[in-house]
């Protein structure tokens, strides 16, 4: 399935930044430990289904600690589906602590597994992660009935103005 999300990230500011030389890439994994779904809008026979889904994920590995998320989904018939939204991220990245924002956006070609992108909103980081920049991929998957996810993410630090925190 090819999948174009329009163009939407890279007209926001900041978030087309390229890695600079010197950037750091970790990988993840992720587990989702809670989700609550609410529909929106009435389900109609034959077309797609629209939810959004409020999750909580433990993340371990490069990014170390705990995400919750907020996704809209578009669910076709088939079981393909379409998916954007918004985590905050708290934990550590490396060596230093504190939380940031990210947007994704992804895609499902079969039921039960996906991927996607990701990229940090900048001027989010908190604590030790104020001035994080960073983007991401990750792939998804159902398994035994809970959702796990691997991502890779590429990082850096800018020197931020004084009050960058969102």
């Amino acid at each position: 399935m090819n999948f174009t999300w329009g163009g939407l990230a890279p007209l926001a500011s900041g978030f087309a930044e390229e890695p600079p030389a010197g950037a750091v890439t970790d990988t993840s994994s992720v587990e989702v430990v809670e989700i609550q779904k609410t529909d929106i809008g009435p389900h109609v026979d034959g077309a797609p289904a629209t939810f959004a889904t409020l999750m909580t994920e433990r993340f371990t590995g490069g990014l170390d600690g705990m995400g919750y998320a907020d996704h809209v989904r578009v669910v076709r018939p088939d079981g393909t589906q379409l998916v954007t939204g918004v985590e905050r991220f708290v934990g550590s990245v490396g060596d230093r602590s504190g939380s940031f924002v990210l947007t994704c956006y992804g895609f499902g070609d079969r039921p039960g597994a996906g991927e996607g992108y990701w990229t940090v909103v900048p001027g989010s980081g908190t604590g030790e992660l104020t001035g994080l920049r960073g983007r991401g991929s990750f792939t998804i998957e159902l398994r035994d009935g809970v959702w796990h996810a691997k991502d890779t993410f590429t990082h850096w630090f800018v020197a931020s103005p004084e009050g960058e925190q969102a």
